[in-house]
């Protein structure tokens, strides 16, 4: 089996470019040869697994010459001129126009669809009805355009990836067939997996930490957790990692006032930041399979989310809570609890550091190369009978 797969990014090793370098490289085997190519990328990014489309010696160059439009038109001719015959799939990420997904279908290849997120229909009705709860104007810029666009692209694809089962009901719903979605996840390094001596350090008398890594918007739920913390009126620490959504700083800016609560903008070295912190929350509207939810689990945080903010990794209970992003009661009680019972902290913790080995990306990519596998063999002999 042959994969080429394409994600129009900048590659930097963070973020969303970050997992799909790693989850392609867990997907390598002796029987499958995998390639992945990106727009242009950092220095790290120098194997023969991966390839950028703007050489890096012409990045500078190019972006001071060009409109962003015309390099990702330019990128994407690079990508389907590299398709030779003898590649099974190409493995498109978000990002890939819909006259790209035409030409490879066109040319006999079948197409693998990441669903980072959910579809973008989906998105827009959850954040719609957000937005107007709060009277503010709708900010996440999705067009009905692009909810027909991504539409007509996933009805291109032969498979589609869906890293929650919440996003699985969401492509069920739209038309994908139940044997074209692909249950899946995202992951962790194992570098993101902090050394048990880190973990014992932690002072479990002091008033806890709890963390928000991610935008500080209305998709996040930002503006819940701060209603809930004011409510809960905890002896603890709230540490907010991102940037503030435009529309929503009017009313962020308010609690930034609290003493107990701090803002870092941004930050290159997320792995202190959770090293710093006793509690991961994230009570999200809408996600895919976060990947900070991910690093709490290696940094061993109990975990507070909703099913979303979950990546449905999270086992009540277990390693941590999961709860309806608007049911404030659950979340203040259960903020209550994490800060005034310092054992069960311990415990949840211990749970969630186990539960991180399950998803380094070496385990990920090969389960979704076995998903991938299976699914088209049942293909294979369904036509041949």
């Amino acid at each position: 089996m042959k994969i080429s797969a394409y994600y129009p990014n900048y590659f930097k090793d963070y973020g969303i470019a970050h997992a799909s370098y790693y989850v392609l490289k867990g997907m390598q085997s002796n029987h499958v040869d995998i390639n992945l190519m990106g727009i242009t990328s950092e220095k790290i990014f120098s194997d023969g697994f991966y390839r950028d489309a703007i050489p890096k010696w012409a990045k500078s160059v190019v972006y001071k010459a060009l409109p962003d439009q015309t390099i990702l038109k330019l990128a994407e001719s690079i990508f389907l001129n590299s398709l030779s015959q003898d590649v099974d799939f190409a493995y498109l990420w978000p990002g890939v126009s819909h006259g790209t997904y035409k030409s490879i279908k066109n040319s006999g290849h079948k197409i693998i669809f990441e669903g980072v997120n959910s579809p973008a229909g989906n998105i827009k009705q959850i954040l719609d009805v957000e937005y107007a709860r709060l009277n503010l104007p709708a900010a996440h810029g999705i067009s009905q355009q692009q909810i027909d666009d991504e539409l007509a692209r996933i009805a291109l694809s032969d498979y589609v990836y869906s890293c929650n089962p919440i996003m699985r009901t969401y492509f069920e719903n739209i038309g994908v067939p139940k044997n074209s979605i692909l249950d899946t996840s995202f992951g962790l390094s194992t570098s993101a997996i902090l050394p048990d001596q880190d973990l014992e350090s932690q002072n479990l008398s002091k008033p806890p930490t709890f963390l928000f890594v991610g935008s500080i918007g209305v998709r996040k739920g930002a503006h819940l957790l701060l209603k809930y913390w004011v409510k809960s009126n905890l002896n603890a620490k709230l540490k907010l990692v991102g940037t503030i959504e435009e529309v929503l700083k009017p009313l962020v800016n308010q609690y930034l006032t609290d003493a107990r609560i701090e803002h870092i903008p941004f930050t290159s070295d997320l792995v202190s930041v959770y090293k710093s912190a006793d509690v991961f929350i994230l009570p999200s509207l809408e996600e895919g399979s976060p990947l900070v939810t991910y690093m709490a689990l290696g940094a061993g945080l109990p975990v507070i989310a909703s099913p979303m903010g979950s990546g449905h990794i999270i086992a009540d209970g277990v390693d941590g809570f999961v709860i309806e992003p608007h049911d404030e009661n659950k979340w203040v009680d259960c903020m209550r609890l994490l800060t005034e019972d310092a054992g069960l902290r311990k415990k949840l913790s211990q749970q969630s550091k186990q539960k991180a080995l399950n998803y380094t990306w070496d385990v990920v990519g090969a389960d979704r190369l076995k998903s991938l596998v299976k699914a088209e063999a049942k293909k294979v002999n369904h036509h041949q009978i």
